[in-house]
């Protein structure tokens, strides 16, 4: 998901589902309490959705992480799947898939997981990501970093982020977009088509993007989020690939004044982010590894 969840969507079939009741998790409409595969739902559905915040079912307090995903996490993340997409578990870490288009008819497939444990500034997120040659032939995005989750009326005014983003498209809206870039760049922003850097901090409009070479995607690499409280620094394997200000402070609110802390996330989808999620057609599935994620002090927590 990128953080733009399809709530709307999600609604409309809620009551069907709950008309015929929830035996099954596919397709995954977020409602709370329902486990699928393996994992509880986040519940997007759930009554701080309509103050605008779609964050994990309940916070723990902010610490250390370190999770291989060997078996699945299921004390410290909850799943904010959508739709006909998976999750797995095991030795080579956590795999999320979305089908191809025919075997997942649905306005929007998403696969991802929330940790419940917070993230604060002064902290360094660092997750280990296995290649994936195929993901820039992918129509959808995917990501992994912090935001705060929220999706408020407020034209996105609370909304924090601070992560590594894909978003492809080889059909029209990935056309459309790439024609709109010169109204993006008058904004002092790259249109964030690719394989980028996404920067927002609460009371801004505008995202600070920066683009990175798709092909990085194509190996496994280790992504850091540094976040501080004047810069935020994004790293590969070590080396510093983006330093921006204003970083994401996670001392956002809600609509009804809830906090909405900061928190790590990863996901998969197959709709293209114009600036909400458009489903798009994927003759092929596409999955994403993610081998290890790490959170903790800055001065402690390696890069790679």
């Amino acid at each position: 998901m990128v953080i733009r969840k399809a709530v709307a969507v999600c609604v409309g079939f809620a009551a069907v589902v709950a008309s015929a009741g929830v035996g099954i998790a596919d397709p995954n409409i977020q409602l709370p309490g329902v486990v699928d595969d393996g994992m509880t739902n986040c519940g997007a559905l759930g009554p701080r959705a309509l103050a605008g915040w779609i964050g994990s079912d309940y916070q723990l307090p902010n610490r250390t992480m370190d999770e291989t995903f060997e078996s699945t996490p299921a004390q410290d993340w909850c799943t904010t799947d959508v739709g006909y997409s998976s999750l797995g578990f095991g030795p080579e870490g956590a795999t999320f898939g979305v089908p191809r288009t025919t075997d997942g008819l649905f306005p929007y497939n998403n696969a991802e997981i929330v940790s419940r444990p917070t993230f604060t500034a002064g902290q360094t997120m660092t997750m280990n990501v296995k290649g994936a040659p195929d993901m820039v032939d992918h129509n959808g995005t995917a990501g992994w970093g912090v935001s705060n989750r929220l999706i408020d009326p407020r034209a996105l005014l609370g909304l924090e982020i601070a992560w590594f983003m894909y978003n492809g498209s080889h059909g029209a809206m990935g056309a459309t977009a790439d024609a709109l870039s010169p109204v993006a760049n008058l904004l002092g922003a790259d249109m964030p088509h690719g394989f980028f850097l996404m920067v927002k901090r609460a009371g801004t409009l505008v995202p600070q993007i920066k683009l990175l070479d798709e092909s990085i995607l194509a190996r496994d690499h280790a992504y850091a989020v540094k976040v501080g409280d004047e810069y935020v620094d994004f790293f590969i394997d070590g080396e510093n690939v983006g330093t921006f200000r204003n970083p994401p402070s996670g001392k956002a609110f809600d609509v009804l004044g809830n906090p909405a802390p900061l928190a790590g996330q990863v996901w998969l989808d197959g709709s293209f982010w114009f600036p909400l999620p458009i489903p798009e057609y994927n003759a092929q599935p596409q999955t994403l590894t993610v081998t290890r994620y790490r959170q903790g002090p800055s001065e402690s927590t390696p890069l790679r």
